[in-house]
């Protein structure tokens, strides 16, 4: 039965990468995840092909591919999931640590011709340093999951990157925990781990075939900016935009969607629906912060509050922080609040 499984998740996987091949141009995220795919088509080889001989080249690919696995669904987890997320080059560095920590011990077991068990405090750091690691990155994304959830505007999008999410690093959770800390040998194991594989890679797949461009991997959309009330326009979308514009109430601190729904009187569904489809935005977050940076930006122009921290006016706005506030600021605008600042005193 397992042999079963193990094929059959190979194939779909092979078949998820073909699939990916020609979006790899597209962006990063696709990208890292072809290339988390690759690692669970690595990580397979060795049941693919037997008992592999130690140090032979396919021995190689299995341990660089499993061993990589948890960092790079780290990155893709923080690339597609997160709340406009650019991954930054020590990211890089944290998630190739879970590849080059037992690397660098198994090559130093070879240079050196030793049995890294005979020295029980150094085995235990770097088997156990790098499991926790491990855990560490993949609850780290389950926690950026359940952070961006509620925010996420596209319906679709968030059932199906959080059922992957989540069911992904369920499962690499159990082959952590069970094969690796406590070295269970239940004989159960092997098929229902390989079977959760199978449909995780047929789960993907069919995802790429049936849902419309963009839903999984999210493109730059370009916004509409056109924010005055007009005729056309629904009497929702109307109710939406007189609440930002006349109530402002994404000055109100830590609003949900949720309560912005309760607000308007809409449900929650439709309102999803009316900021996503009607004005573009794929985040409820980015669509508050284009009120509240649009406010700041107006302020910090204007004289009358030259002399007032660029703090205060941030969190006036409804940002919690100032760190999260030059963000967007800067993502909106290509500056930091203070050199706009600048520039406006400058041509005044």
């Amino acid at each position: 039965m397992s042999e079963f499984f193990v094929h059959f998740a190979f194939s779909q996987m092979a078949l998820c990468f073909v699939l990916l091949l020609p979006r790899l141009k597209k962006n990063l995220s696709i990208q890292l995840f072809a290339l988390l795919i690759l690692c669970g088509c690595g990580y397979l080889l060795g049941e693919l092909f037997g008992p592999l001989n130690r140090m032979s080249f396919v021995w190689w690919a299995q341990y660089i591919a499993g061993n990589a696995l948890p960092g790079v669904f780290w990155l893709v987890s923080l690339s597609v999931f997160a709340d406009r997320q650019e991954l930054k080059p020590w990211q890089f560095y944290v998630a190739s640590m879970t590849l080059l920590i037992p690397t660098l011990a198994t090559l130093i077991q070879l240079a050196l011709h030793l049995d890294l068990r005979q020295y029980p405090a150094f085995y235990g750091l770097v088997t156990y340093g790098a499991l926790g690691l491990e855990l560490v990155l993949i609850f780290h994304a389950l926690v950026v999951v359940i952070k961006n959830w509620q925010g996420d505007l596209v319906q679709e999008r968030r059932y199906m990157r959080g059922s992957l999410i989540g069911l992904n690093a369920c499962y690499l959770v159990v082959v952590i925990v069970v094969e690796q800390l406590f070295n269970l040998q239940w004989s159960w194991l092997d098929p229902v781990k390989y079977a959760l594989l199978a449909m995780l890679a047929t789960t993907f797949n069919l995802l790429l075939f049936s849902l419309k461009e963009g839903t999984l991997f999210d493109p730059r959309l370009k916004k509409n900016h056109n924010i005055a009330p007009k005729k056309s326009h629904s009497p929702e979308l109307k109710r939406v935009l007189d609440c930002m514009l006349n109530e402002k109430l994404y000055r109100q601190e830590g609003i949900t969607i949720s309560a912005f729904s309760r607000h308007l009187a809409i449900h929650e569904y439709k309102l999803r629906q009316i900021i996503n489809g009607e004005l573009n935005y794929r985040n409820f977050n980015d669509f508050l912060n284009f009120y509240r940076i649009q406010e700041v930006t107006e302020n910090l122009a204007q004289s009358n509050h030259k002399q007032r921290p660029v703090l205060t006016l941030a969190l006036d706005s409804g940002f919690r922080s100032l760190s999260s506030f030059n963000k967007a600021f800067k993502n909106q605008h290509g500056i930091t609040p203070t050199e706009y600042r600048n520039q406006q005193a400058l041509s005044n």
